[in-house]
């Protein structure tokens, strides 16, 4: 190693977890963290049409999901701890920026997580209308229904809490749930891919037609199916912050990669061609609304193929909250294992080796938020993953620059080039996606930046008043090696300083 790699990743500290994931475990821990489904797409087809949509579930993983991809995989193979891109960003730009990375995304990760049991709750609110919100057993209605304890909260933490008991249970419990709902989730599309297409072409029916809504700009076609498309490939470099538990790790993540990008593309463009196919609301995109995946396939294939999708749609949701919910513990607890957070958020399970202490923090925040109405915060968390992929970009270019012999058994081809070319084009399309909820959507955007400048603030703030003098934890540095430092002529500047 060499001297001017920072102090906190010199020495080894003890493993987070067992390395027992393999390729097939962290393939459905990838196809949770980013997909899930194509549930929600309906969304894409009303606001832009189906062209558009069709077009975009194309576009937009060449132009985002695979360069996320890319540098996920680089970065992982090259530093493969626990935390992932926490240390990325500390590494390559200091623990200023680390903390606001790791404030961004624990922000907008533990709000993303909060929607799904509630959905999933909503969802059961169509088959048991007693449990629906506000509905039942309303036990304290505050702020005009901003803060309600009902029979819907009662079940939404009866099916968070086992949910966060199999993450306490490590990775591997996870990953071997996840495989299975993965499976149970895709067979149901494959047949209505199968009978969605068959139907199409005996029919007739074009499905890039009509390209957009009737009567919308091209502007508004681009914006509402990049707000809803971008959100569905999110999360590419979620597993890395669990590869501290993946056996050959950098072999492993990529190999799932590999897997995984063409997995999660066919699964969201395949059902979306055959919904399209079915005829359902032809002529009049705008009506797709949220569940007609469900309805398609009573169209297509009666009652058993609609029990199968809404069977699915529910196991999504479930298989969404485990896997972000693995993922997204590992950033707050490296925040609190850094001093920023409470000592007890780093604390590891001694049984299973998990970061109990933020897994317990996560869970009691979702508990909170499932009471609250707190969807327009909810909107504006995706502009902050976004900002922290930003940033996680502008470490992967300066890791190349500062760290030029770093062994990286994953590379982004190229050269300087193709690193560049590969951070411009989704880095172009966030900027794109920012201006526009400027400009259509300035409560969202208002939101959004105020916690994001919020997260910049509480730095000095922590490192004064929480941190004080306690040391930043110590990582495996034994399965990396980073080379000779640029900055190491620089006077005292290291690292991770």
């Amino acid at each position: 190693m060499s001297e001017a790699i920072p102090s906190e990743v010199t020495r080894p500290a003890p493993e987070a977890g067992r390395r027992t994931l393999g390729v097939l475990a962290l393939v459905g821990i990838f196809f949770f963290t980013v997909s899930g489904g194509p549930f929600g797409l309906e969304a894409s087809l009303s606001s832009a049409g189906p062209g558009m949509t069709v077009s975009m579930i194309v576009l937009v993983p060449v132009v985002f999901g695979v360069p996320n991809a890319l540098v996920a995989a680089e970065l992982s193979a090259a530093i493969p701890v626990d935390g992932g891109y926490y240390h990325w960003t500390k590494i390559a730009l200091g623990r200023g920026a680390a903390f606001v990375f790791g404030a961004w995304n624990s922000i907008g990760s533990v709000l993303n997580l909060a929607l799904y049991p509630i959905l999933l709750v909503d969802y059961l609110g169509t088959w048991v209308p007693g449990i629906a919100r506000g509905k039942g057993l309303v036990v304290v209605d505050l702020f005009h229904g901003g803060f309600v304890v009902d029979l819907h909260w009662i079940v939404t933490v009866a099916l968070v809490l086992p949910m966060a008991y199999l993450n306490y249970r490590g990775s591997k419990a996870v990953s071997e749930y996840s495989v299975g709902m993965m499976l149970l989730i895709l067979a149901p599309f494959a047949v209505l891919t199968v009978l969605g297409i068959w139907h199409a072409v005996g029919n007739g029916i074009n499905v890039l037609s009509p390209f957009m809504v009737p009567g919308q700009s091209l502007h508004s076609s681009v914006a509402g199916a990049l707000s809803v498309i971008v959100w569905l490939y999110l999360g590419f470099d979620g597993p890395s912050t669990v590869l501290g538990e993946v056996a050959d790790a950098h072999r492993t993540y990529t190999r799932a990669l590999i897997v995984s990008v063409p997995l999660i593309v066919a699964a969201y463009l395949l059902p979306t061609i055959a919904a399209i196919g079915s005829g359902l609301h032809r002529g009049s995109p705008g009506d797709w609304v949220q569940g007609d995946f469900v309805v398609v396939g009573d169209a297509l294939g009666g009652l058993p193929l609609k029990v199968l999708i809404s069977v699915g749609s529910a196991l999504s949701l479930v298989g969404l909250f485990m896997a972000i919910l693995l993922t997204s513990t590992r950033v707050p607890r490296a925040l609190a294992a850094d001093g920023y957070l409470p000592r007890w958020m780093a604390r590891d399970s001694r049984r299973f080796n998990t970061p109990v202490g933020a897994l317990l923090a996560s869970t009691t925040v979702v508990v909170v938020l499932s009471a609250v109405d707190f969807s327009s915060i909810l909107r504006a968390t995706v502009l902050l993953m976004l900002a922290s992929i930003l940033l996680e970009f502008v470490a992967f270019l300066v890791l190349r620059w500062r760290y030029p012999q770093m062994h990286r058994p994953v590379r982004v081809p190229g050269g300087w080039p193709g690193a560049v070319l590969v951070v411009v084009l989704p880095a172009a399309m966030i900027v794109y996606l920012v201006w526009s909820t400027a400009v259509d959507e300035a409560v969202t955007f208002g939101t959004s930046l105020t916690v994001a400048v919020l997260a910049v603030i509480l730095y000095p703030l922590c490192r004064r008043f929480v941190k004080g003098d306690r040391p930043d934890a110590e990582i495996d540095s034994s399965r990396f090696e980073l080379g000779p430092d640029r900055f190491a002529g620089f006077g005292t500047r290291k690292a991770g300083l």
